[in-house]
């Protein structure tokens, strides 16, 4: 697909929105939920290279360093999903098969591509 394509230009525009969804959720959760703590996740991101503005374009990097936070990070990464499922309408269903965080995400970006 080429950029002189408008499905490019649009199909550019929806991931561009899910990313700013995705950040705004992330922010939600970190500074308005855990707040200090929140804060503190930021900083260590920016500590290992995973700036807020790029968290969509590294979402495993972000996951990782949601992990060196133990089980927190896990409740963490369901809250974001859970949030940025319902930012779309959609619920968030917690699956056995153990997909990571990046994935669900994915999922989601793809579903709503259709």
């Amino acid at each position: 697909m080429a950029e002189e394509d408008p499905q490019w230009w649009r199909m550019m525009e929806r991931k561009s929105k899910f990313d700013e969804k995705l950040i705004v959720t992330v922010d939600e959760v970190l500074k308005e939920t855990f707040g200090e703590a929140g804060l503190l996740i930021y900083t260590y991101l920016e500590s290992q290279s995973v700036k807020r503005e790029e968290i969509p374009e590294k979402l495993e990097a972000f996951a990782n360093c949601l992990k060196n936070f133990s089980a927190g990070g896990s409740v963490v990464e369901t809250m974001i999903l859970r949030n940025l499922y319902s930012r779309f309408g959609l619920e968030f269903k917690q699956t056995s098969n153990h997909d990571s965080f990046a994935d669900h995400v994915a999922e989601l970006r793809n579903s709503l591509r259709h």
